[in-house]
């Protein structure tokens, strides 16, 4: 029997290619002559940056740059530093071509790293990055919302879904002059520029997306007139606006910031002093727009006449139950030995994510921050230390998932470090995170029917009602599939509301 079986198309990220790509570090660099030589190597700092990410036929293609920031002491005590750029390029075959657009998710990491002086002026550095990549394709499954035949009986029903409609990403250029204040000391030299970008809002305005959010900024330098570094901080507002096809006002959007590059360099001015920065950022800007809807689906079908074939696939719907942006902070007391810590000239930190688990209706993120202390020994010369420390992060949230997927960013935005007795030391980081929270339930749904007509099922003409003794739990739908009748008609006849039997009972089995 040729059925009418209209279908809904329905849209879920699949990810073609996921995987954590180690990219080498290997370079030999000599200071240039206005650097001093090298008598202690106090922290080479390696921040990877992403300038572009492109899939082109079925090769991913990867290009930036690894920042490497050397901070040392020089022969007479000074804290200096040098930066180097080493660029680096990576393909990946993705074993075949993705069916339409796709978008690309690169993060790239610091994975280890080792600076060893050749002589006072040369060094060679040996490490490695990872890259963690994730290529996700929109893809489209059909499922059948109706039958179009009198003797078919269906379980309909409706799934709770986000659907996801588009994902773009644009890049923009942030260039600004950084002043010093009136009373800081004039700029010598650089030892330390980072930028993290953060996203406060998003929202859709017919195919395009609003975008806001902050470039913070951290630049820590010595002064002109000698004595400890000094930090010059500022929050530069961010807006942008992305087009997206095919999305209105009643969908939902996430936006994540993501500098690309940055490069910070002391401008002199016409005193012969320097007292400004100029900044140039590359800022990512990544949208990915969703809608929230009940969809129609059958769950089961099955003809009164004929034997039925039922096709069936199991899809997996994701709901977006929450969605985090905000800021935590975490408190450690930091152990040092006696006098081995006698001042904090710069404090930094390094955070990642160790789990990701949901207990009851709390979302719990754990994870732990490196904290980087550029400091001062006992006798007052430059020092460094590291201390990791763990933190735990806790977010209620309305419901539970039952299946969830998240995948948190956590951003360290500030970090302070206070001098205690004992050797102590208490540290304060301001952690940023941002996440969406998804519930994820996989549900076997009909996807087409075929109704054999040469295949007519056993019927007794003379029957109006059967005695049926049901035990407890048991589904009508069930009990109407096996003697080839309605779920409706069963409960209509027996003055049935539920779905499931609470007790055990008699029940009277129309024939249709």
């Amino acid at each position: 029997m040729e059925l009418r079986q209209p279908t809904h198309g329905l849209a879920a990220n699949e990810a073609l290619f996921e995987q954590a790509l180690e990219q080498p570090v290997d370079v030999e660099f000599t200071l240039p002559d206005y650097c001093p030589d090298i008598a202690r190597v106090l922290k080479c700092r390696v921040t990877p940056w992403v300038s572009s990410r492109s899939v082109e036929g079925s090769t991913l293609s990867i290009e930036g740059r690894a920042s490497i920031a050397l901070i040392y002491a020089d022969t007479e005590g000074n804290l200096c530093s040098y930066a180097y750029e080493s660029p680096f390029a990576r393909t990946v075959d993705l074993g075949g071509v993705p069916e339409g657009g796709c978008s690309v998710h690169v993060q790239a990491k610091p994975a280890y790293m080792n600076c060893r002086p050749v002589t006072p002026r040369k060094l060679d550095i040996h490490g490695a990055l990872t890259l963690k990549c994730r290529v996700v394709i929109r893809r489209l499954s059909d499922i059948l919302t109706d039958l179009d035949s009198p003797d078919m009986q269906l379980l309909r029903g409706s799934a709770p879904a986000t659907t996801p409609m588009a994902a773009a990403e644009k890049y923009m250029i942030v260039e600004e002059e950084l002043e010093l204040e009136e009373d800081k000391s004039s700029i010598r030299s650089l030892l330390r520029a980072d930028a993290r970008a953060l996203s406060s809002e998003c929202k859709i305005i017919s195919n395009k997306a609003v975008v806001k959010g902050e470039l913070l900024v951290e630049v820590l330098y010595c002064p002109e007139e000698g004595g400890r570094p000094e930090k010059l901080e500022t929050s530069i507002p961010l807006s942008q606006i992305v087009d997206i096809e095919g999305v209105n006002e009643s969908c939902d959007c996430e936006a994540a910031l993501e500098v690309a590059s940055l490069e910070v360099k002391p401008r002199t001015g016409v005193t012969g002093e320097a007292r400004s920065v100029s900044l140039s950022a590359k800022v990512c800007v990544t949208v990915q727009a969703f809608c929230n809807a009940d969809l129609p689906v059958i769950f089961d079908a099955y003809s009164t006449r004929f034997e039925t074939t039922v096709e069936k696939k199991e899809i997996a719907f994701e709901k977006l139950i929450c969605s985090v942006n905000e800021s935590f902070l975490c408190k450690k007391t930091l152990e040092f030995s006696e006098g081995e810590l006698s001042g904090v000239a710069d404090v930094w930190c390094d955070s990642q994510v160790t789990s990701v688990r949901s207990e009851e209706q709390g979302l719990l993120i754990d994870g732990t921050v490196l904290i980087c202390i550029l400091g001062y020994g006992a006798d007052g010369s430059p020092a460094y230390f590291e201390r990791p420390v763990d933190f735990s992060y806790r977010h209620n949230m309305e419901e539970a998932p039952t299946c969830m997927r998240c995948e948190p960013q956590v951003e360290a935005v500030a970090a302070a470090c206070t001098l205690s007795a004992g050797g102590k030391a208490e540290a304060r980081v301001e952690l940023h995170i941002t996440a969406a929270v998804f519930n994820v339930t996989k549900v076997p749904l009909v996807t087409g029917v075929e109704v054999r007509e040469d295949a007519p099922k056993q019927r007794d003409e003379d029957l109006a009602l059967l005695i049926y003794f049901a035990e407890a739990g048991e589904r009508i739908w069930d009990i109407a599939r096996r003697y080839n009748t309605s779920a409706d008609e069963i409960s209509m006849v027996n003055e049935l509301d539920c779905e499931a039997l609470p007790d055990k009972r008699m029940l009277l089995i129309p024939c249709v």
